[in-house]
């Protein structure tokens, strides 16, 4: 179980940096990203916005203990966010844009996969021990 909570921390801590990265870069609307978005991309200027701040959320939440079921939304945004970036990147003729989509995606489902793990072997303790779980 320990083995499992370091991993998941090290994928997980890799995987918001990456996005407060992208969420910083989005919010302060930085001359690379807001080219990349609005001209390359064709999203609208409010988008990075919408984007940067859904990001900044994702992370409190997946940083805050417990809330396992609200966790599962944030990597199902999470999730569809890497695979909106990997078809918009596709879309505009920039298959090499969307590899970096790709990396990260498997860096939040391996992050999921071990969040998972540790549930269940909490829930496997905790029934162990004959505490209820909620």
């Amino acid at each position: 179980m320990k083995k499992i909570k370091i991993a998941y921390w090290i994928i997980t801590a890799c995987t918001l940096i990456g996005f407060a990265l992208s969420a910083f870069n989005e919010l302060a609307r930085t001359p690379e990203t807001f080219v990349s978005t609005t001209q390359h991309l064709g999203y609208p200027a409010y988008f990075l916005t919408l984007l940067g701040t859904a990001k900044v959320i994702a992370i409190i939440i997946l940083l805050i203990p417990n809330y396992y079921r609200l966790k599962e939304w944030v990597y199902a945004g999470l999730t569809i966010d890497c695979i909106s970036a990997f078809w918009s990147e596709m879309a505009v003729g920039n298959p090499m844009g969307s590899i970096k989509s790709v990396v990260v995606l498997a860096f939040v489902m391996l992050s999921y996969y071990l969040l998972l793990r540790m549930e269940k072997g909490r829930l496997t303790h905790n029934r162990s021990l004959g505490i209820e779980n909620s």
